[in-house]
């Protein structure tokens, strides 16, 4: 075979697949793969629409070369064809952009970005034509182990010429018998929302499987914001997604332009909505066949990257969402509370700082508790980045002097020399950002903020902006986030000249965040839809029917939900009320482990057990870790002791081999998985130390989001564990524990040796 063809829109189709490496001998498709046929044609294999009818369609052509070609390390072809479907999206959708951290580099058409590798080589690089022959088309058509010039790839654009001269024969000629060898490796994705049944269309989604309440909410006229609320698993993502596809479909009927956007926090949440609306968008509007909606499905980073122009000023964003930015972010962070302290000026300038800031800001130094620097970042991402606030400038007074209003549940800074002490901090933290010349996420959405302030803005407002906007996820959203918003809104006036209310319909949980960056600072309440973000006054649906978990599950929450330390947050926080519609299951349990060791021996072997025997593979177990510390250790205990027996998702950008887990357990932290669902979840070290009883109610309310975020993860079986070494089990399980939606049971015993007999 000289190379893989295929179309935009079959390509993207094989996204709902899980493909093993199977896969890769025969180029199949299964038989659940309507509407796509396979062809062969002089050594070409296409995989194109069976009612495709024009030759000049782009094509997406994928070099076979066994030497050279894209697939030729047999190790990792499944993660280099998700890297392939993602840079396609980029070009032919408005739904992704590719990831900075894939470092993409681009001479004229040709460019590359860095490929995913086992033994972590990130040198390994995927190289690409965006224009083949100055064409509209995609040729993926080297991989290299190492970085390599341009003018010494295998450019043969021969493999390309000849893909694209016999597309009027594949088009031509009838679908092949789809004979059983052709079927293996691929199989229908379970990466959909529990209770989402493929297949249905979008009208009957409508007609005969929402609920009353999820009706109400996709029949919202665009006349204003719509607020959709409800626990985990009552289907906030899937009526976003009803509607937004609904709205647009009525609107190309109608022959009426409309222009929608959906919004998301995290390339994983466009990895999720990607998904159902493909499955239901059976016209195409997602990919741009309508002639009157044009549908854009991105994350808020990506408008603010496209629109501020990082490339042209050789800025990179640092992206705090994934693990790896928010970890160099906390060393960041520690390296300046380090120099500070050896710093004799200093140690002078601060020693009047209350006692609980300065003891632990010795702890952190030490190496004893470095929770203090989770506290600062959620200050700088919600007060000082929040509002541009910088030491030595008038807001920056203002905040020493305790004149910015802040919200309780942040760190204590009771004293000015407590606040002046947190803005030398961050004054030496940007010094650093701008030495790497890069800028912290909460940085550029601040200056993304004060764009869509601009004049600029308003000149190409009604141009580049939407008509209605779809946010899913709000409660991830930063306070700053949240006031760009209804700012990317097309200005419109009513028929007496009144500027209509924005048509913004938002999903939330506030339970599910696992930081305090949504609370709205700057106004009296903290409300989360103030008048800042345009939002306020927004009509409210609820959903309470669960579909996600079992009644079990949702009993657990209930109790879990009553220990949430009291919010000021009026008609937002309310108490639990979810209904589940799945059948029985069992009670969550709780196990208390002597040490770390019997922990992780433990769980990850009955988790690594489970994953191979249950239907759906690892894709369907999760170990779920709820301290970030114990997690960094226990992702590289696993890279040596579960090797190839387990994937680890480290932050909340798409992870290119969920999808082909195969037997392999997930291992993650609950924020990282949020929008995705197991059948299992082992929720990890749960413990005491975490948040103390004695803890401000911000360390409390944070640590208990993200249990409830992981437990709600759950589908069947949830198995809690916590270590003595740590506390024991955290006290926020003592109201379940009482009320018996929670049952301790013991550890497992080590098995002792057989004494001989003598």
């Amino acid at each position: 075979m000289k190379s893989l063809t295929l179309t935009p829109s079959a390509l993207f189709r094989l996204s709902r697949f899980s493909i093993s490496s199977d896969w890769f001998d025969n180029f199949g498709l299964p038989t659940q793969a309507a509407g796509l046929k396979r062809v062969a044609v002089r050594d070409v294999i296409y995989i194109i629409e069976e009612d495709l009818e024009d030759e000049n369609t782009p094509i997406i052509v994928v070099d076979l070369n066994r030497r050279s070609g894209i697939f030729n390390d047999t190790t990792n072809r499944s993660s280099d064809l998700e890297r392939i479907i993602t840079v396609a999206r980029s070009i032919y959708s408005n739904s992704v952009v590719i990831p900075t951290g894939w470092r993409k580099h681009h001479e004229g058409s040709l460019f590359s970005i860095q490929g995913t590798s086992r033994d972590r080589n990130w040198r390994t690089r995927l190289h690409f034509d965006a224009h083949p022959r100055g064409s509209d088309d995609l040729f993926a058509f080297e991989r290299t182990d190492q970085i390599v010039d341009f003018d010494r790839l295998n450019h043969d654009l021969a493999i390309y010429d000849e893909a694209r001269t016999f597309i009027a024969d594949a088009i031509l000629t009838p679908k092949e018998d789809n004979f059983e060898e052709t079927r293996a490796g691929i199989t229908l994705s379970q990466r959909l929302p529990q209770g989402f049944v493929q297949g249905a269309t979008l009208d009957q989604w409508y007609k005969s499987k929402l609920t009353a309440d999820q009706r109400l909410f996709v029949d919202k006229p665009h006349d204003g914001p719509v607020r959709l609320r409800g626990a985990a698993g009552t289907g906030k993502t899937l009526s976003l997604v009803i509607k937004f596809l609904r709205d647009a479909a009525n609107s190309e009927d109608r022959k009426e332009p409309i222009k929608l956007g959906f919004i998301t926090h995290s390339f994983a949440s466009v990895d999720l909505v990607g998904a159902i609306a493909e499955s239901l968008d059976t016209t195409g509007l997602l990919h741009g066949s309508g002639k009157f909606a044009k549908l854009e499905l991105r994350t808020l980073y990506d408008l603010a990257h496209k629109n501020l122009n990082f490339e042209l000023d050789a800025l990179e964003p640092l992206s705090l969402d994934g693990r790896e930015g928010r970890r160099l972010q906390g060393e960041l962070i520690e390296g300046v509370l380090l120099e500070l302290q050896r710093s004799k000026i200093a140690s002078l300038q601060f020693e009047d700082l209350t006692a609980d800031l300065h003891g632990r800001w010795q702890a952190c130094t030490d190496g004893r508790d470095k929770r203090l620097v989770g506290e600062i970042m959620n200050e700088f991402a919600s007060v000082l980045d929040a509002e541009g606030i910088r030491a030595s400038e008038e807001k920056g007074e203002r905040y020493a002097k305790g004149a910015t209003p802040r919200p309780a549940w942040l760190m204590s800074l009771p004293l000015e020399i407590d606040r002046r002490f947190i803005l030398e901090v961050h004054r030496r933290y940007r010094r650093l950002l701008g030495d790497m010349n890069t800028l912290s996420v909460d940085q550029m959405i601040g200056d993304f903020n004060s764009f869509l302030d601009s004049n600029r803005w308003d000149r190409i407002r009604n141009r580049e902006g939407y008509d209605a906007i779809f946010v899913d996820e709000l409660h991830l959203f930063t306070s700053i986030e949240r006031q760009t918003l209804h700012k990317l809104i097309r200005t419109n006036v009513e028929e007496d000249g009144k500027p209509r209310r924005p048509p913004i319909f938002m999903a939330y949980d506030m339970k599910q965040s696992p930081r305090d960056t949504f609370a709205q600072y700057t106004e009296p309440g903290h409300n989360l839809f103030g008048a800042s973000t345009g939002l306020q006054n927004a009509d409210l649906v609820k959903l309470e029917q669960v579909f996600r978990y079992t009644p079990q599950i949702a009993e657990f929450l209930a109790d879990l939900d009553a220990t949430f330390p009291a919010m000021d947050i009026p008609g937002d926080w309310d108490a639990y009320s979810g209904k589940a519609a799945l059948d029985d299951g069992s009670v969550p349990e709780l196990t208390v482990f002597k040490s770390d060791k019997d922990l992780f021996s433990n769980v990850f072997k009955e988790a690594e057990k489970l994953a191979r025997s249950v239907d759906g593979g690892g894709r369907r177990v999760a170990v779920l870790c709820a301290s970030a510390e114990q997690f960094d250790i226990y992702v590289r205990a696993a890279s040596g002791q579960y090797k190839d027996r387990h994937i680890a998702i480290t932050s909340r950008e798409p992870s290119s081999e969920l999808r082909h887990a195969g037997k392999r357990f997930i291992l993650s932290m609950p924020e990282y998985v949020a929008g995705l669902q197991f059948e299992t979840v082992f929720l990890i070290h749960v413990d005491a130390a975490e948040a103390p009883i004695d803890a401000g109610d911000g360390i409390r309310r944070r640590f208990i989001s993200n249990i409830y975020l992981g437990s709600s993860r759950a589908e069947q079986t949830l198995k809690i564990s916590a270590a003595t070494t740590h506390g024991g089990k955290s006290d926020v399980l003592d109201m379940a524990l009482a009320r018996h939606s929670l049952r301790e049971v013991a550890p497992p015993r080590e098995s002792k040796p057989a004494q001989k007999k003598g």
